[in-house]
């Protein structure tokens, strides 16, 4: 084999580089992986697939080597399917008696190998064929080719179907690509894992009134007198299978192209193009930000983006073809409100930074995830803080990715970072908060430690050094250890391959400031096993006091430390210490009884930043809920934020007025008085913000204020459904929208306001409300419907609700939002969605099907995760002990300890219970 020919690449390190150049790269460790056989890698694919829909049926054309004009006879199959042929370029590194790729759902019809024909076998359990010649193949370059049938599916992965209503109201038919994480196989026989890169020249022949996309632009186009096309499309860089991506449609487009010319276009269904404009000037910011970033400008010619009518996850972030949820990317700029304006610009920022981290430099195996969602999560943070600087993304961050990590991460069953996976089917339930949101908790960290010049210096030395190659975990660590001088792989490993994170305690604080730590791991029920005092954690030290900011401590490596921090003297008696300030770490800070009244002080008098009041409450929640905090003592320190004037920081105070009162509610009658007086308390902060931030926009109003509307009126239903001008104001606006002012409700808080005329009213609201789901012409529209469905007022329309989010009328990309919404609604709600789960599990199952896991992870949230009693928690695990589902394990047994850490959380908020009730009362 010639290395030096073009495309040339089986003997290549994992970098990309060839091995005879590069020794410095361990081999990852493939002894407990489920791989193909090593020894034969793919160089090169020439794809061409051809659509035969079902309505209208499409006449057989083969994919390639027809003549124009031609056609061939047979009847067509009343099924949407496609006719693939695959041409495969690969390198033998020795004599091998046969050749293994991927294939799932695919009916082979001929192999070949060097264009002899040859036996072929499927192996269903592995999703495997194997092609074996009469002879074995020797080392070198050689041939296999494939051709076969597909089903166009409707699960939302592989070569899927979606269909969607047209500005004339004509149903309209599309086709698209889901191949993340292991479902390329389902459109091609291929090497369908991550390291087995390779390029791709495709073609597409579709109905000629249909657009073909894909990762490319088009090279040529052909059409023929029957009303068919074939596009072909350039040839790619090296890349991994999952990043391919085929996308059939009738689309239209706005575009601009970015500094450095890269033509970007946003496609939108027809009559629409609208909607993409904001998404498009996302994208082109984001894209010039990275270009500036990497130092390696963007490396293909277009950037296309596509709104999927049906979609399992937010986005994809194919290279060249990035698709998207309707909902993160369709939004029209003079309505949409702020919360979808910021979740748009968040998920494009996002999808654009796995451009480089994921598709140029891709990870090694599948348990480094991590490093391509992760680093993406806090890279659409870091984009969108510099685009859109009055958003505030990194106190934000520390509510919604941060937070939401450390809650996942308290759980027993929780995983690292960097989790095993033997089987690349594993990989599916760790697309999670872990990978995501503690992975770009940990990068957060790095940059907080190392320096912003080092952090980019070494982003790049590591970008450089594996274009088109895979890196690991310890590849990144390397990189910015060798660009800032620091220890970064000696104190990040722990963070990746342990499970967890710690609390660093505050046990005191010396004369001349020195401050006395300790370090444990946290859980969220404060349960202790064997083994867990032994994990420890290299914690960056930050803290803060009266007069001086911010301050690097430098690093705890042990249980016990003592930090010097004279800022700190006298604090023991008159003042207060803040650990981990400017919140970079992932991890819990506890400090002593004594100065919690001065960190009080600090919050009501606003000298501590946003960021620290935030990651005050958060810390103070999960403490208390562990035990590690007295119930009253949470109480008060929440009470200090009444006047609090800063939307980040109400977004975590109503984040946990809403959960405790959630625990509360899911525990027996024993807390019945004080769940009463609890949502009392919760008014008395809720109607003053409410006074503040108006029902009505402002012409003045910033981004923040109308985020901040739309979440104090969010959380109206629950705690204030019984007011009656809250009520009122509510139907006043419902009535006005549905008599055509649609300025009257304002998408910012379109399903509070469902709810609260729903949980008010009768059948007669609810179907209303269907008839808003059937007439809005915006997705985001129709799920803000579905989400006001779940406060249906009685068990018969609680059932009509549920049931009709299991008909075909709801997409199963929505279909959960009716669970969730009717769970969190009340406690007749939370009852009546476990029971309907129970009765309708086979329905949920035949409605699921084959589908992305995380789908049934959804409806199991919704349908369990309102309790708060060890009873619940033993009944809802018997349940799926008698009925398993194999897929959605982690995500059940996750549910199930927190319920359980809830119910213990009950028990000690109980032995408070006469303290608690005085103090509620009186604050109320």
């Amino acid at each position: 084999m010639d290395l030096s020919l073009p495309g040339a690449f089986a003997a290549l390190c994992r970098c990309g580089k060839k091995v005879q150049e590069c020794v410095k790269h361990v081999p990852g460790d493939d002894a407990d992986r489920v791989l193909l056989p090593a020894g034969v890698e793919p160089l090169h694919y020439d794809v061409a697939l051809a659509l035969r829909f079902a309505d209208p049926p499409q006449e057989y054309i083969p994919c390639t080597s027809i003549a124009i004009g031609e056609t061939k006879g047979g009847t067509p199959e009343l099924a949407h399917v496609f006719d693939g042929e695959v041409s495969v370029t690969i390198a033998v590194e020795k004599q091998a008696a046969n050749v293994s790729l991927h294939a799932k759902d695919l009916t082979i019809k001929t192999a070949s190998i060097d264009g002899v024909a040859c036996a072929y076998a499927l192996d269903e359990e592995l999703s495997t064929v194997t092609l074996t010649p009469l002879a074995p193949i020797g080392k070198g370059e050689h041939v296999v080719a494939l051709t076969y049938e597909g089903v166009l599916n409707n699960l939302m992965a592989g070569f899927y179907r979606s269909t969607y209503t047209d500005i004339n109201g004509e149903k309209k038919l599309m086709a698209s690509t889901q191949f993340e994480s292991i479902d390329a196989r389902r459109c091609l026989p291929c090497w369908d894992e991550p390291r087995r890169k390779a390029t791709f020249s495709c073609a597409l022949t579709v109905p000629s009134h249909m657009t073909a996309l894909s990762n490319m632009p088009e090279a040529s186009k052909m059409t023929f007198p029957n009303g068919m096309t074939k596009t072909s499309f350039m040839a790619t860089p090296r890349m991994s299978t999952y990043l391919l991506c085929f996308v059939v449609g009738e689309f239209d487009h706005v575009s601009k192209t970015t500094s450095n010319g890269v033509l970007i276009r946003a496609f939108t269904p027809p009559g629409k193009p609208h909607l993409g404009e904001f998404a498009l000037d996302c994208a082109v910011a984001a894209l010039d930000a990275y270009d500036r970033t990497f130092e390696i400008p963007y490396p293909l010619p277009k950037s296309d983006m596509v709104a999927i009518p049906e979609f399992a996850a937010g986005a994809m972030e194919n290279w060249g073809l990035v698709t998207y949820r309707e909902v993160d990317m369709l939004i029209d700029k003079k309505t949409a409100s702020s919360r979808q304006l910021q979740r748009v610009a968040e998920v494009v920022i996002h999808e654009l930074a796995h451009q480089w981290f994921g598709n140029l430099v891709t990870m090694e195996w599948w348990e480094d995830l991590w490093l391509n969602e992760g680093f993406a999560t806090w890279m659409e943070t870091g984009v969108c803080a510099e685009l859109y600087p009055e958003w505030s993304m990194w106190e934000q961050f520390i509510t919604d990715m941060q937070g939401r990590a450390l809650q996942l991460d308290a759980l027993r069953s929780s995983h690292p970072i960097q989790v095993p996976i033997r089987k690349a089917e594993e990989v599916e339930q760790v697309f999670d908060a872990i990978s995501y949101c503690k992975g770009g908790s940990v990068v957060r960290m790095v940059h907080a430690v190392v320096g912003a010049e080092a952090f980019v210096k070494g982003l790049r030395a590591y970008m450089k050094e594996f274009a088109y190659g895979n890196a690991t975990t310890a590849d990144l660590w390397a990189a910015w250890e060798l660009a800032s001088g620091k220890p970064v792989t000696e104190m990040m490993d722990a963070w990746t391959k342990q499970t967890g994170f710690p609390v660093l305690e505050l046990v005191g604080v010396r004369g001349d400031g020195t401050l006395d730590l300790k370090q444990y791991r946290f859980f969220a029920d404060g349960a202790k096993a064997e083994g867990d005092d032994a994990l420890i954690w290299p914690v960056p030290l930050f803290a803060a006091a009266p007069g001086a900011p911010e301050t690097s401590l430098g690093v705890m490596k042990g249980s016990d430390h003592a930090a010097p921090f004279p800022a700190a003297a006298g604090a023991a008696e008159k003042a207060w210490v803040k650990l981990n300030a400017g919140q970079h770490a992932p991890l819990r800070c506890k400090y002593p009884d004594a100065m919690l009244p001065a960190l009080a002080q600090a919050i009501r008098a606003k000298t501590l930043p946003a960021a620290d009041r935030i990651g005050l409450l958060s810390d103070a929640a999960a403490l208390s809920k562990a035990g590690l905090l007295g119930f009253v003592r949470f109480l008060e320190l929440l009470g200090a934020f009444k006047d609090e004037d800063d939307a980040t920081v109400w977004s975590m105070v109503l984040e946990k007025l809403l959960a405790l009162g959630k625990t509360l509610r899911g525990a027996d009658e024993r807390c019945a008085a004080l769940s009463e007086a609890y949502d009392a308390f919760a008014r008395s902060l809720l109607l003053p913000a409410l006074n503040k931030v108006g029902w009505e926009p402002r012409e003045k109003d910033a981004h923040l204020d109308r985020k901040l509307r739309g979440e104090v009126i969010a959380a109206l239903p629950t705690f204030c459904g019984g007011d009656a001008g809250v009520v009122a104001e509510a139907q006043r606006r419902f009535d006005a929208f549905r008599g055509g002012d649609d300025a009257a409700l304002p998408s910012e808080y379109q399903s509070a306001v469902y709810k609260l005329v729903l949980s008010a009213g009768d059948a007669a609201t609810f179907d209303q409300i269907l008839g808003l789901f059937e007439s809005r012409p915006l997705n985001e529209e129709k799920k803000s419907c579905l989400v006001g469905l779940g406060a249906a007022p009685t068990d018969a329309l609680r059932t009509k609700a549920l049931d009709f989010a299991l008909s075909d009328a709801v997409k199963l990309q929505d279909y959960f939002y009716v669970a969730l919404a009717t769970h969190g609604a009340s406690t007749g709600g939370r009852d009546s969605t476990w029971a309907h789960f129970q009765a309708k599990f086979a329905a949920h199952q035949a409605k699921v099907g084959e589908a992305g896991s995380s789908l049934m992870d959804a409806v199991v949230v919704g349908a369990c995760s309102g309790f708060s009693s060890e009873a619940k928690a033993t009944e809802i695990l018997a349940f799926f002990e008698a009925n398993p589902l194999p897929r959605n394990e982690r995500k059940i047994s996750q549910t199930v300890e927190a319920i359980r850490a809830s119910a213990k959380y009950v028990e000690r908020v109980l032995l408070e219970k006469d303290a608690a009730l005085g103090w509620l009362r009186a604050e109320a």
